[in-house]
């Protein structure tokens, strides 16, 4: 029963009648060792029967394990009464029905009888007046004669109306043309979401422009006159993209620390976990459970692009991998990390679908500073306990024995193994079978920053609502006698910019975060990655940690 519980997360918007089918499922498998089940099925389905709502996952919670049966039916009616008197109001709104039949309609249209060798060049001639509508074409069997086709005009257009020298070439090249008239069906599977929208719709409310697809997932955000007709345009969509098996439209906006807002499925499966294929990589998320945009593609392939291989990349808000899977499949070590559970658990699982063992790829699942402070052995971080739970090392025996060298000697791919060989076969890494079994520790087991902390490259911070504002976590996270003679990280930290704003003044918030200027090695940049909101974009502000932050307060 638990698990029947926790597969609805609090962002899914549950359905009345998938709820009422899970209810009579455990009420029957209770019988009589529930009354209060009971009674909370039957006052549910009657309340759902003859006024559909939706439930979340709170009071799913209450109803499941509802003290008692007064309880169970008083939570039932104040769902339903709360649900009634939130939903979209659809008062002054005819919302149609979607009845597919109507949409047959018969076009009578001028067909113009070609010899099948001269088909080509009169369709080119004819450019602009042929027939032009969505899984039509304009060349058409011309009955059972063998011999010609007929090429159809565009719906009103007659001989007469063409132009003089469209005439006069097609003399010019011996071509007598016999029209006649031609009949065209046309029915709903032969039209655009678009011209179907526009139909249904009233004056005044448009048809959504765009989506986002995730995998089967189309992703709509609704305005509010669009609402009341979201269940009619999800349909439409469905209908319209074979490939599409869910719509959901978003209801919230992203408000708390996991990026996760609150959607409705509108049409289709309320099956939202999925797969998606970015650049060769393959993740696998659950949309209601975690971040994802797909319109940030061409920035993820951006930045793993300026990586190089053998080089160690940290990713404080690593999500469930879209720099970090890409990243350990170039030849980079990655130490990833992010907040939500959820989305350790897809990166962990999503390490494996691309089989990259752990030794490439480190999966944690903690604060962003403390994340950070721990792989740099900062003083009060826990990476002296984590050391002290580890066996001890191994006799010293070959190798220089030094302290790691150059920086390069800290990226660990000359022992990262792809997972491979025979699927049935293969041995799981450690991060998988955490990610099957439940949530994922905090940091991977067996794992402890060397003293001094871990020698890396490059630093991703892509939380553009709040990034800037870890930036204090530098502030004194590296040790000098490490990487005194070192350069220290690039920084690439995701924000948001107003119009109102300009590039300097990022870069002066940035370094009011920091705790100090940044260095004046030409190593800052700004790139603009994408429009997010009339006067907002969404930016990349790269820069390498400054030498007086990195040591603030530490011993040189």
């Amino acid at each position: 029963m638990r698990l029947l519980v926790h597969q609805i997360h609090p962002a899914i918007v549950a359905s009345a009648g998938r709820l009422s089918r899970k209810l009579s499922v455990l009420t029957n498998a209770a019988g009589n060792s529930r009354p209060a089940l009971r009674a909370t099925n039957e006052a549910f389905a009657a309340r759902s029967r003859s006024e559909p709502f939706r439930i979340n996952h709170q009071t799913y919670h209450t109803l499941i394990f509802g003290a008692n049966s007064m309880e169970c039916v008083a939570v039932v009616t104040a769902t339903a009464n709360a649900a009634a008197s939130a939903a979209p109001s659809t008062s002054g709104h005819d919302v149609p029905t979607l009845d597919r039949d109507s949409f047959k309609q018969i076009l009578n249209v001028i067909a113009i009888r070609v010899p099948n060798r001269k088909c080509a060049d009169v369709m080119k001639a004819f450019r602009g007046f042929t027939l032009d509508r969505p899984r039509l074409r304009c060349i058409v069997q011309d009955g059972d004669r063998s011999e010609t086709k007929l090429l159809l005009l565009e719906e009103n257009i007659k001989l007469e109306d063409l132009p003089p020298e469209l005439h006069g070439r097609l003399e010019a090249e011996g071509l007598t043309v016999a029209a006649t008239d031609h009949p065209v069906v046309l029915d709903y599977g032969m039209l655009s979401a678009d011209a179907v929208l526009k139909r249904l719709l009233p004056s005044g409310v448009d048809a959504p422009s765009s989506f986002e697809t995730i995998g089967h997932i189309a992703h709509l955000n609704l305005r509010e006159e669009q609402l009341p007709f979201r269940f009619l345009i999800g349909k439409v969509l469905l209908d319209k993209n074979p490939h599409l098996r869910t719509v959901v439209n978003k209801v919230g906006s992203i408000e708390n620390e996991f990026r996760v807002f609150q959607m409705e499925v509108i049409a289709g499966e309320s099956r939202l976990e999925t797969e998606v294929t970015q650049h060769g990589a393959r993740f696998r998320l659950d949309f209601s459970q975690v971040y994802w945009n797909s319109r940030l593609e061409s920035e993820h392939l951006r930045l793993v692009s300026s990586f190089q291989y053998g080089e160690v990349l940290v990713d404080m808000m690593a999500g469930i991998g879209p720099f970090a899977i890409p990243a350990a499949q170039k030849g980079l070590t990655v130490y990833a990390n992010d907040l939500n559970p959820r989305s350790a658990h897809y990166l962990a699982l999503n390490a494996r679908l691309n089989r990259l063992g752990s030794s490439c790829l480190k999966v944690f699942n903690t604060d962003g500073r403390a994340f950070l402070r721990l792989l740099c052995d900062c003083p009060g971080s826990t990476a002296q306990e984590l050391r002290a739970k580890l066996p001890p090392p191994p006799p010293p025996g070959g190798g220089d024995g030094g302290d790691g060298g150059d920086i390069s000697a800290a990226a660990t791919n000359g022992g990262c193994t792809a997972v491979g060989g025979n699927p049935a076969k293969r041995q799981k890494t450690r991060a998988a079978e955490a990610a099957e079994a439940g949530p994922l520790p905090a940091v991977p087991d067996g794992f402890a920053p060397p003293v001094g902390g871990l020698l890396f490259h490059h630093v991703v911070m892509n939380l553009p609502a709040s990034a800037i504002e870890f930036l204090d976590a530098f502030s004194g996270a590296f040790d000098p006698a490490y990487w005194g003679c070192r350069p220290l990280p690039l920084v690439h930290c995701y924000t948001f910019k107003r119009s109102a704003e300009t590039e300097a003044d990022i870069v002066a918030k940035a370094e009011r975060y920091l705790g100090g200027p940044m260095d004046s090695d030409g190593s800052c940049s700004v790139h603009t990655v994408r429009d997010v909101a009339p006067n907002k974009l969404m930016i990349c502000l790269s820069f390498r940690v400054p030498r007086e932050v990195a040591f603030k307060g530490r011993r040189t």
